[in-house]
């Protein structure tokens, strides 16, 4: 970065409401891009990622430990 003046950032997250499902936009899956990760309700994944099963678990892999461990959902 150069430049004289300050400058600021500020990080905006969104948490969707309970109960929502996280899954793969149907126009995106295809025989060539089969789907990777199952469906997973959200409120599921970041109260396990904060658990203590996952505190052992490095962040980048937490999202397909949890995946592993959650039912299928049917499509």
């Amino acid at each position: 970065m150069s430049g004289d003046k300050d400058r600021y950032s500020m990080a905006a997250f969104v948490i969707p409401i309970e109960s929502t499902k996280i899954k793969t936009p149907k126009e995106l899956i295809d025989e060539q891009h089969p789907q990777l990760y199952k469906d997973f309700d959200f409120m599921g994944f970041f109260l396990y990622a904060f658990s203590d099963p996952a505190k052992h678990i490095d962040s980048g892999e937490q999202l397909h430990a949890f995946a592993s461990l959650s039912p299928q959902i049917s499509n």
